[in-house]
């Protein structure tokens, strides 16, 4: 019997991407943004299938079944929720608007999908159902209380349910549906404040810990008052949504009531701060209030969608008393979703639980060039190395003040860089710290890097609780060791984000890590992506080779060389 071929496709909403499994077993999940270099693109992952099909020896009429992120059938549904709440006919209009190209732009996807694999079955998973099982597959399938939290999936923001098992069944249930949307408020905010929506959200999280939360807390309370069922989203503060308008999101009581919108490039104030740290405020105090709609002490949570990836909020959910572990997936946004989708599809079809590793390390391994080839560009090069001597030259160049650039293995999946395409740097020195956001990342000085340490070490510096953090998944208290030791790693709240690598998870880290301590004395490493601010992380050797030069960093590891800009 030929073993079932299963493919999931992200497409037409940010974060295309592509995973693949054969007999229940992932192959690889890959982003498509990385590999065409157009960050957070919404185009068909046409080169993610390509290089997953290759790495497993197979062709487009191979493929058994294609789950789908989004099912048709609920745009519907939502279309006339939202004009029935939409109230005036200016919002009915923009409501139709919405959800008519949605839907226009599912059936052409629904179309392609048919034509490019004509042997599969085409499924279409509910968006939220696939958030879900991208949070349940890593984890090992154990049982959870579910949370779903985004802008939007077919019309549903938020949904809270159970996995189960020994029944096998996901018991997933919408609370809220556009535009009473978490997301897409924290959005707008974003855009408000002279950021890019669906990109900078992180750095309106950073310039939160900045500013008074009370200023405006009343005004976020109404803007997004609680409910017995979950929360709404007040229509005189919050304009329609619109897939596609750039206008503005929220209303002209909303302005008046906060700060006139920033624009981009223009100097960030204290009043812009304060508004950060309402709105953070608000979001912490909601996702917690949905938490608590599932009471009981000792259980077990995974969260995903885009909302998920506010690590800081995310992080305050360890305190409630109904949260005994927390798991969130290295790619809880709409990437993650082909993955949820085509896991769907295997036990749907084969009554499988599909095998993901726990590792975050889905990609295929990528083409490295040799070095000659590298040095016919006009680098120096050294290599090709063992893994420990590799490792062992990084430290000591990091011990220099060096600051790294990392394109190895496996890509990671989702939006943090876990040690396969990072920058690397060391955490003691202030100077490098500086020069590592001002000339190298060139990025707002305010926002924090995060740090990396061997998950054995981990505890004296951070409050982890008896947990490992392998995705920088959550923002955790930081221990005064850490505040004495390095810094520059604590955010202005007194958080890190860190990334704990466990023993037997990256030989290569490990030796890093433990290499960079023998010779600093630090266990610590500052870890952040391999790629400039607005665009991509590097999906390529190419790329790697082009943040070496355009970031003016100390070195590359590419593979198993050493590559040095030409002096």
């Amino acid at each position: 019997m030929t073993a079932e071929v299963t493919l999931g496709v992200c497409a037409h909403t940010h974060d295309s991407s592509a995973a693949l499994f054969v007999a229940g077993s992932l192959i690889g999940f890959l982003e498509e943004d990385r590999l065409v270099d157009d960050k957070h693109t919404r185009a068909f992952p046409g080169e993610a299938v390509r290089l997953l099909l290759a790495e497993a020896g197979l062709g487009p009429d191979e493929v058994t079944a294609v789950g789908y992120t989004f099912d048709g059938s609920l745009y519907r549904h939502g279309r006339e929720r939202a004009v029935r709440r939409a109230g005036d006919p200016d919002r009915r209009r923009r409501a139709v608007r919405s959800y008519d190209s949605i839907a226009a732009a599912h059936a052409a996807t629904l179309g392609r999908l048919a034509a490019e694999f004509p042997c599969a079955a085409i499924v279409e998973v509910p968006h939220h159902r696939a958030h879900a099982f991208s949070a349940l597959a890593p984890q090992g399938w154990h049982d959870r209380d579910v949370l779903v939290v985004d802008s939007i999936g077919e019309a549903a923001t938020t949904s809270l349910g159970g996995w189960n098992r020994a029944a096998r069944s996901l018991d997933l249930h919408a609370l809220t549906f556009d535009t009473d949307s978490l997301g897409y408020v924290y959005g707008a905010l974003t855009d408000h404040l002279g950021f890019r929506m669906r990109d900078e959200e992180g750095t309106v999280m950073a310039l939160a810990a900045y500013g008074d939360p009370s200023r405006f807390r009343a005004l976020l309370a109404r803007t997004i008052p609680l409910t017995p069922q979950g929360f709404r989203v007040s229509t005189r503060l919050v304009g329609q949504r619109v897939f596609g308008d750039a206008g503005d999101r929220l209303t002209d009581a909303f302005v008046r009531a906060s700060v006139p919108r920033r624009a981009r490039g223009e100097e960030l104030t204290q009043d812009h701060a304060d508004l950060a740290a309402s709105l953070q405020e608000r979001v912490e105090e909601v996702t917690a209030h949905l938490v608590g709609l599932r009471p009981g002490p000792g259980r077990s949570w995974a969260v995903a969608g885009g909302v998920a990836t506010n690590c800081v909020a995310v992080g305050r959910l360890r305190d409630l008393p109904n949260v005994a572990e927390l798991f969130v997936p290295p790619a809880p946004g709409d990437s993650g979703t082909s993955l949820g989708a085509a896991v769907a599809v295997v036990l749907e079809r084969q009554g499988l639980l599909a095998e993901v590793p726990a590792s975050p390390y889905w990609g295929v391994e990528p083409a490295v060039p040799k070095a000659e080839e590298v040095r016919a560009l006009g680098f120096e090069v050294s290599g090709p190395h063992e893994e420990r001597d590799l490792a062992h030259r990084v430290a000591a160049a990091l011990a220099g003040n060096g600051i790294l650039g990392i394109y190895r293995g496996a890509a990671e999946a989702g939006p943090r860089a876990l040690g396969h395409r990072s920058v690397v740097a060391d955490p003691l020195s202030p100077e490098v710290h500086e020069r590592l956001a001002t000339r190298v990342k060139r990025r707002e000085t305010f926002r924090p890097f995060a740090p990396m340490v061997l998950a054995d070490r981990a505890a004296g510096y951070f409050d982890l609780r008896g947990h490992e953090s392998p995705y920088m998944s959550l923002a955790v208290d930081a221990r005064q060791e850490l505040l004495d030791h390095a810094p520059t790693v604590v955010h202005r709240n007194g958080t890190a984000r860190v990334q704990t690598v466990a023993a037997g998870t990256d030989a290569f880290l490990e030796a890093l890590l433990g290499h960079h301590e023998r010779l600093t004395g630090s266990p610590l490493l500052i870890n952040t992506s391999l790629n400039l601010k607005g665009r991509p992380t590097a999906g390529s050797w190419q790329a790697a080779l082009s943040c070496l030069t355009d970031m003016s960093l100390d070195g590359l590891v590419l593979g198993d060389l050493f590559v040095t800009r030409s002096h």
